[in-house]
């Protein structure tokens, strides 16, 4: 048994009634600010504080977690509740969660211990640097991060295009290679404003503009033995993955519920009309609530690692990515006109929808692995 899953819960609380706290913050405090994240840049940092003093960052971290056992399914269902109201806040949910999973899973415990309870408490704040990893792992870039060794440590340089849930003092994962051994990674964690590493605005978004998304500048930054979680990497992305891309569906499960929601608000007005759509909220209902029940299951063994089960979290996560798009477009269609003002509700799900589905790894990167998986 690993040094992560050895650790005692730090306290046991019904299921029900700690996903009922969580939604009762998250809909008290999150529709008042949900225009502003989205368009003005604001970065919901006192929401994601309260969010974490209720919970929603430990659930799936047994020595942190409330529920008297590491439950990544409840982490999934929290992050949904968050997403249903606002979803640059169920973004940044997602990137705290990835972050406390990470150290869940990795044989270094001292940092650990001085880490994960202040990410799983909401007091630090956490980023994850992975979609350039996953995407070089596939195939599809090549690592931003190059490494040379020395005392204690490695001396990187490269830039990290676009993590998100940063700023001052926020730490974040991500994965270096050495610049003499390509084939020798790392995989650790760096904090912000630490010597060497500056964050940097360069891009404004059609969403989830206050999301505290940069670009990373390491210049000959320093980081030290003690802050790999892996060296060298071996199998740790291989094992956290399927965690960190079911986690992911949360945001999705969200959008879908709040497009549900405002296509029944719209057919209080307009039902007569809306009756000729191809689809209602009622077949979103149903297919939502069995695509919640496969990922739950998915969810209760979350580091397998063989094939069938990898098979399996990509499907599920393409089927959320899909099912957004879809329930966004039905409740814009839905609404008419109203859904097309600038604005609307309807108008930000819909962009919210576009983002679950080019987030690595993207519906043509879900695909490009599941075609490789069905080649074996």
């Amino acid at each position: 048994m690993s040094a992560a899953l050895a650790q005692s819960p730090v306290a046991s609380a019904d299921p029900a009634s700690w996903l009922a706290g969580v939604r009762v913050r998250a809909q008290a405090e999150l529709p008042a600010l949900a225009h502003a994240i989205d368009h003005d840049g604001l970065y919901p940092r006192d929401v994601m504080a309260g969010l974490g003093e209720a919970g929603l960052f430990s659930a799936h971290l047994r020595g942190e977690s409330r529920l008297g056992r590491s439950d990544l399914g409840m982490a999934i269902a929290g992050m949904a509740e968050v997403a249903a109201e606002c979803m640059s806040t169920g973004f940044c949910t997602w990137c705290q969660d990835a972050s406390g999973w990470y150290l869940e899973n990795t044989e270094n415990v001292a940092l650990r211990e001085k880490l994960q309870p202040g990410i799983a408490s909401g007091a630090v704040m956490a980023g994850t640097g992975m979609s350039n990893p996953m995407k070089t792992l596939s195939g599809l870039e090549g690592f931003k991060l190059k490494a040379q060794r020395a005392e204690g440590g490695y001396v990187v340089s490269g830039v990290l295009p676009w993590v998100s849930n940063l700023g001052p003092g926020h730490w974040f994962a991500t994965v270096i290679q050495d610049a003499e051994d390509p084939r020798h990674l790392m995989f650790a964690m760096v904090q912000c404003g630490q010597p060497g590493v500056e964050i940097r605005q360069n891009a404004r978004f059609i969403a989830l503009e206050g999301t505290g998304t940069y670009s990373i500048l390491f210049r000959r930054a320093f980081i030290a033995d003690d802050m790999l979680l892996a060296d060298p990497i071996g199998d740790a992305v291989k094992r956290i993955l399927p965690g960190v891309i079911l986690l992911q569906t949360g945001m999705g499960l969200g959008v879908i519920k709040a497009c549900i929601g405002l296509m029944h608000e719209s057919n209080r007005s307009h039902a007569a009309s809306n009756q000729y759509l191809p689809r209602g909220p009622a077949y979103y209902d149903e297919t939502l609530e069995q695509l919640r029940q496969d990922i739950a299951v998915l969810a209760q063994t979350p580091t397998q690692t063989d094939d069938g089960f990898r098979r399996q979290v990509l499907t599920a996560r393409l089927r959320t990515s899909e099912l957004a798009l879809d329930a966004a477009q039905s409740a814009l269609l839905h609404a008419g006109s109203r859904g097309y003002l600038a604005g609307s509700p309807v108008n930000r799900r819909l962009r919210e929808s576009y983002f679950v589905a080019i987030i690595t790894p993207s519906i043509r990167h879900l695909r490009k692995e599941l075609a490789g998986l069905a080649a074996h």
